[in-house]
């Protein structure tokens, strides 16, 4: 009779192990909170000879901070394009470049590049923007 008392515990355990095993294979995963890609806009005026600036705007504060912007010049003669300058914006999305004498006839245009950033409690994306181009003549 003994061994019959053994498999009783036995069917016991296995019953307890397999509820347990099929509890835990039903309780939800906790989710990481998704992020969202978050448009951006660009502007590039030319207030001076030897200025340019403008303005990274996003429907999220934090896209618009800290961005890296980018300020290619195009040769009109060669059609080449160069980088002129990379700045920051501060923290309200202005940017300001200041080159060291009149800026060249050509084609002017600034960028600004996507970037990955952590805000309301979620991994953001801040997506990449061209401004209108300025023809200098």
């Amino acid at each position: 009779m003994d061994w019959v008392r053994r498999a009783g515990i036995l069917v016991i355990v296995l019953v307890v192990a397999l509820a347990l095993g099929g509890a835990l294979a039903g309780a939800k995963k906790k989710h990481k909170k998704k992020g969202k890609a978050w448009g951006s806009q660009i502007t590039l005026i030319h207030p001076a000879t030897n200025q340019f600036a403008g303005k990274v705007a996003s429907k999220l504060k934090a896209c618009r901070g800290s961005r890296v912007v980018n300020l290619f010049y195009t040769d009109p003669f060669t059609a080449q394009t160069s980088p002129v300058s990379v700045q920051r914006t501060n923290g309200k999305g202005h940017y300001v470049v200041a080159l060291p004498k009149d800026a060249f006839f050509g084609t002017y245009q600034a960028q600004v590049t996507k970037r990955r950033i952590r805000a309301l409690h979620a991994p953001q994306t801040c997506k990449a923007a061209q401004s209108t181009a300025i023809v200098l003549q």
